[in-house]
């Protein structure tokens, strides 16, 4: 029985179908044996089983079972491994209080039986649980006791865990390096043993880590997010595929790829139904509830044991001696008044029964209603992208269709004179012709965003070919320019562009990338407008000249292109700048910014091209963008004769 016993604690971390084998074999012989330590340690040892398969209410129920054996026995190794076994279980829920109590106790056992390979296991388990309540420093000091115990004592299984561990702890204070070192180890350790639980976590360390880093970490951080999986798949670790499942859902939603978003969010809703499902989780509580209970009721019991020896000795006085009759019914007194005690704790025990029944209920209530938030929220986040996208074009088709409608009434005007000017025609003609060709290029770009998204979400981003960057920059200020006169014809700004004649071609997504340079014109164009309606407001000093200037070079190395946009607008707070980038943050007042720009302007620069996007700023003074982008020299040793191109400036009337 006991062999049987030690096969199924052997393969609790690597096989937990096989700890659940042995750990059945192991109780079924110890209850026709009789064997009453025998079958708390089979108890334990089948609930740790359950546990790392997921199946967490038949873990708690076999965990309280070995408890009570345990305390029956009051055997301190068996009731240590029991507290301990309960403690991970509520860790792995999240239920961080429970468990740390349970740890505790455990320690306190371990430590006054002299238990050192349990303490090993208990000082890393209490780490753990103080990282899940974001306590740093506590999970350090106890983890790194639990370390230095698991190497003195050759526990791999616990070593691997803690150096996990150690490795989330040394990432979430910002230690970046350290937190690398601690991953590789336990990865590397954990191969050796085959130890897949703490494979898994190594891996989703590493993969978050790199996924905070950014930028080209991104591939790394898939790669680890998929050996996650594939670790707590192959170690049949459910909490591991559930973590590694839902980090992929969310990496490839933020790549656009829905459909593989969608394939691991399935994985992952399957699994965390398998964990914490609605009925899993109300067993769980339900056994809470009733260890709950029976521990008030074993107190009472004690309690009420204690009431009836004293009344037995009470009842040995009266018969020794008459005048102590009045002991006897002094003591009766008291035990009414116990039994008053019990009934008003079994009526509040039960109100609190049917206050967690509703709990449960309204917490059903509130999932459902989550999920179709969540569902909402991805649904608008994909329309205002797509919104965005197209806005710029069709406003430059609506500005140049309203000129044409101009154009056309002059040029009605001039056909019903009764002296016709011919070059009035012909110039009111050619104008209307050169701006029904500014429509239809602009509906062709439109049409271009379309199709470069659905070419994206079937086959991925474009290809990047060489491309003129000046050429791109010019047109992309003069575009932003005549969109905001379109709509304030008041509106005047001085662009000044600053290129580098020595640019030569540059290998980027043109389409992509024009989105980019015309929303940073934009944006440095609103600023300027705003800071001179700002400095006209309070009477400031007239000679404040809103100015742009755009500018192109390349790096000293030969091997990136830099891309400036600077304005000298109203700047942009320091407590705002770490914001900006993200998705929906937008200081613009409502109805004239969406908050996507600089969101979908970063991922292009960074995801597309592999580059980098930074703002510099400050407030009332200046704000400058700059790009980023990786390229080699093309055709440079031909440019060496040219002299750099002056810089240009355009002061608009």
């Amino acid at each position: 029985m006991l062999l049987l016993s030690d096969l199924a604690y052997e393969f609790t971390h690597t096989d937990p179908l096989a700890t659940i084998s042995y750990g059945k074999q192991a109780l079924q012989l110890a209850q026709r044996l009789g064997f009453r330590r025998g079958e708390g340690w089979a108890l334990v040892r089948l609930g740790s089983g359950f546990r790392e398969a997921g199946n967490y209410p038949a873990a708690l129920q076999l965990g309280l079972r070995g408890l009570r054996v345990a305390e029956e026995l009051r055997d301190p190794f068996l009731l240590g491994r029991a507290l301990n076994a309960l403690g991970y279980l509520h860790w792995e829920q999240g239920n961080s209080r429970p468990a740390l109590a349970y740890f505790f106790r455990a320690k306190t056992v371990a430590e006054k039986s002299q238990n050192v390979k349990l303490l090993t296991r208990v000082m890393g388990n209490i780490g753990n649980v103080y990282y899940q309540l974001h306590r740093l420093d506590s999970a350090l000091v106890y983890l790194q006791q639990g370390y230095a115990l698991d190497v003195r004592e050759h526990d791999l299984t616990s070593e691997v865990g803690d150096v996990a561990m150690l490795g989330n702890v040394y990432a979430a204070l910002g230690q970046s390096r350290v937190a690398q070192a601690y991953f590789r180890r336990g990865i590397r350790r954990a191969q050796s043993g085959h130890i897949t639980f703490a494979l898994c976590r190594a891996y989703m360390g590493q993969a978050r880590l790199f996924a905070r880093q950014g930028g080209r970490r991104a591939d790394s951080a898939f790669y680890c997010a998929q050996r996650a999986l594939a670790a707590g798949q192959q170690g049949r670790y459910p909490k591991g595929v559930l973590q590694a499942s839902q980090f992929l859902a969310a990496a490839h939603a933020a790549r656009r790829d829905s459909a593989a978003a969608f394939r691991y969010l399935t994985l992952a809703s399957a699994t965390r139904e398998s964990l914490f499902g609605l009925t899993k989780m109300a067993q769980v509580q339900a056994l809470v509830l009733n260890e709950l209970m029976r521990e008030d009721a074993l107190a009472d019991q004690q309690r009420l044991g204690a009431a009836q020896r004293r009344q037995q000795a009470l009842l040995a006085v009266v018969l020794a001696a008459v005048p102590f009759l009045l002991l006897l019914w002094r003591n009766n007194r008291l035990k009414q008044h116990a039994n008053q005690q019990l009934h008003t704790w079994n009526r509040k025990l039960a109100a609190q029964r049917d206050a967690l029944r509703t709990a449960l209920a309204d917490l059903k209530t509130a999932q459902d209603q989550l999920l179709r938030h969540e569902k909402m929220a991805f649904l608008g986040e994909l329309t205002a992208g797509i919104a965005h996208e197209l806005q710029n074009p069709l406003n430059f088709v609506a500005n140049f269709a309203s000129v044409s409608a101009e154009l056309t009434a002059e040029l009605q005007a001039e056909v019903g004179r009764p002296v016709l000017n011919r070059k009035a025609l012909a110039a009111l003609a050619t104008d209307v012709q050169l701006n029904q060709e500014k429509i239809r290029q602009h509906g062709q770009r439109a049409s271009s965003i379309v199709k470069t998204m659905l070419e994206h979400s079937r086959n991925g981003p474009a290809p990047r070919l060489p491309t003129d960057l000046n050429a791109l920059v010019e047109e992309s200020l003069m575009l932003a320019y005549q969109n905001l006169c379109s709509t304030d014809h008041a509106f005047r700004a001085f662009l000044h562009t600053r290129l580098d004649v020595k640019l030569g071609p540059v290998p980027v997504v043109a389409q992509d990338l024009s989105r980019v340079l015309l929303n940073l014109c934009a944006n440095a164009l609103y600023a300027v407008r705003q800071q001179a309606l700002s400095v006209a407001a309070v009477g400031g000093p007239a000679g404040y000249e809103p100015t742009v200037m755009v500018s192109t070079r390349r790096a000293a190395s030969g091997h990136a292109v830099e891309i400036r946009v600077r304005d000298n607008g109203t700047g942009i707070p320091k407590k705002l700048q770490a914001k900006i980038f993200q998705p929906f943050f937008t200081t613009k007042p409502p109805g004239e910014g969406t908050g996507l720009g600089l969101s979908l302007s970063y991922d292009i620069v960074t995801e597309t091209h592999g580059g980098t996007l930074t703002v510099t700023s400050e407030e009332s003074q200046f704000t400058e963008f700059t790009i980023c982008l990786p390229s080699e020299v093309i055709g440079i040793e031909s440019l060496h004769s040219q002299p750099l191109q002056e810089d240009k400036a355009i002061y608009f009337y």
